[in-house]
């Protein structure tokens, strides 16, 4: 078997690159044979790319793609000259990858990380064959910490955009839509009060109050009339702002009340000099890292908070590698993802709307207690969320798509 693997977009703290890094050692440990080109992404040559025409691969990987965008002097999609299926493994929600997943290529498969993800690129996006969830995998730390020689403390890594940057990001996309988009964007932030809904089922409700149709043929009719785009896809992609300001300001809320109560805090990670809580004297701000240096820390702490970026039914990996280096992970992702996953035996369970329940439980959380949800969380990244694991369930949809 033989893959190319394309780095075209660098994700926030280099994450990216380091789980494609992850994928081709599985991968040529499993005897594929790999090329890689790698791509900077503000001076990308991809005339790279040409040597590759007409060469044949069981199938070209990348992440969030930017490989649907380009195209060869002739106006002919690059992909479609290259003798292979396409996977393009999208790590957040595609809402915000939209116009990548639009072209036409011939043989298009996607990965995605979240149930409802995997739904909605089936529905809405033609040319995609086939979709298959598969989270990424939890990474361990080069020298974890035995955990009663670990900080008692939280760690949380994330990014926090300052308001006047998402104001800034608002008006330049205010230049680009009609007064109803604009409109239907501030009704949705009043609309999407519960998180734990996906966005596109909250702007897809709010669509068919608006305009009485009752199937997706008449709320696209209404869409091109109304908002003058597309479809429902397209519309949403609009939406993003939405989703960012919400996944910003809920981590502004859970930090703050969960430092304000419980044990020290660890942030790491960008922008939080200019957030609300920047002066909370329970909260170290540490500057931000990179994946491996994120991972080390992880293995040095005896809790992992994450803050689930509105995910309805995925799993990120900072609980996965919260897991692999024998850390508990508060987290409040849906635990209908995978029944294995349970409050109290792996990770500690919260919602956003009852986060008085956590700092009790916190509170009350004995030492032996929290050891044992961590080696619970241990196991289950041993048994199913480690990157052999991940390799064979992708090496099986790339089977599956020549059989």
């Amino acid at each position: 078997m033989k893959v190319l693997i394309a780095s075209t977009k660098e994700l926030c703290y280099f994450s990216g690159s380091f789980f494609l890094d992850r994928i081709q050692e599985e991968l040529e440990r499993e005897d594929v044979e790999v090329v890689r080109l790698d791509f900077d992404e503000n001076e990308a040559d991809y005339s790279l790319l040409e040597e590759q025409l007409g060469k044949t691969y069981d199938a070209v990987l990348d992440i969030n793609s930017r490989l649907p965008y380009l195209v060869d002097d002739h106006g002919k999609r690059i992909l479609n000259e290259i003798d292979a299926p396409f996977i393009n493994y999208i790590l957040d929600h595609p809402l915000y990858h939209h116009p990548g997943l639009v072209f036409p290529i011939e043989r298009y498969y996607t990965l995605g990380i979240d149930r409802c993800h995997v739904d909605y690129m089936k529905k809405y996006y033609s040319y995609i064959k086939d979709t298959k969830l598969l989270p990424i995998a939890g990474t361990k730390a080069f020298d974890c910490l035995p955990f009663e020689q670990r900080k008692n403390e939280i760690l949380f890594t994330g990014t926090y955009l300052k308001d006047e940057e998402q104001d800034d990001k608002i008006m330049a996309l205010r230049n680009k839509i009609n007064d109803a988009t604009y409109q239907l964007a501030l009704d949705l932030w009043d609309a999407w009060q519960d998180t734990t809904v996906p966005i596109e089922d909250c702007l897809l409700r709010l669509l068919k109050n608006y305009s009485g149709a009752k199937t997706q043929k008449e709320v696209d009719a209404y869409i091109w009339d109304y908002y003058e785009m597309s479809g429902f896809a397209e519309l949403l992609n609009h939406m993003f702002l939405v989703d960012q300001k919400k996944r910003n300001k809920k981590r502004e809320v859970v930090l703050r009340q969960v430092s304000d109560a419980v044990y020290p805090l660890t942030v790491v990670g960008e922008g939080w000099e200019n957030s609300s809580i920047a002066a909370n004297t329970n909260i170290r701000f540490l500057p931000a890292r990179s994946m491996g240096a994120s991972l080390q820390l992880m293995g040095r702490y005896r809790f992992v908070l994450d803050i689930n970026p509105m995910f309805a039914c995925g799993l990120h990996d900072r609980v996965t590698s919260a897991w692999a280096n024998g850390a508990v992970c508060i987290t409040d992702m849906s635990l209908e993802f995978d029944k294995e996953i349970r409050d109290e035996r792996n990770v500690i369970a919260y919602s956003e709307n009852r986060l008085d329940r956590l700092i009790s439980r916190l509170q009350s959380l004995s030492e032996e207690e929290a050891y044992r949800i961590s080696q619970n969380g241990l196991l289950l990244a041993k048994q199913k969320y480690n990157w052999n694991a991940h390799g064979h369930e992708l090496l099986s949809f790339i089977k599956q798509i020549h059989a």
